[in-house]
């Protein structure tokens, strides 16, 4: 990977913060995969539409939400983010805090494949990094 696939996944995360779908899904290839399997209820979503779905359902179940993100890692392959979450569920009040990852594969200067996972360190264990970051 560059430093030109890290600002293109800086840029994907302002424009998400922001609340700016359309910047943030340019980004993705039109046939893009979001893998967030690893996380309770999730699954396999395809496209720049079922990436739209997943996080504006994934939002919706919140009744306060923040993404801090921490860093970002050229991982050869991959683009890594590190990021802090913490929230509180909507109807539940459960209050949730972690520190999570999210894991960018390019081709062709687009996101084909996005993986979340709700523990930092199995990204980084996978990817044969250190889990001591961020």
């Amino acid at each position: 990977m560059s430093s030109e696939t890290v600002e293109i996944v800086r840029r994907v995360n302002d424009a998400f913060r922001a609340g700016d779908w359309d910047t943030s899904l340019e980004a993705y290839d039109e046939e893009a995969e979001l893998d967030t399997s690893r996380m309770p209820g999730g699954g396999i979503h395809h496209g720049r539409e079922g990436v739209r779905r997943f996080f504006a359902g994934w939002l919706g179940a919140w009744e306060r939400f923040d993404a801090e993100r921490l860093e970002l890692i050229d991982a050869g392959e991959a683009v890594v983010m590190l990021s802090r979450l913490s929230g509180v569920g909507k109807g539940s009040g459960a209050e949730v805090a972690m520190r999570s990852a999210d894991v960018f594969y390019f081709e062709g200067g687009k996101i084909v494949r996005h993986v979340g996972y709700p523990d930092a360190d199995e990204a980084l264990a996978e990817l044969g990094l250190s889990g001591s970051r961020g």
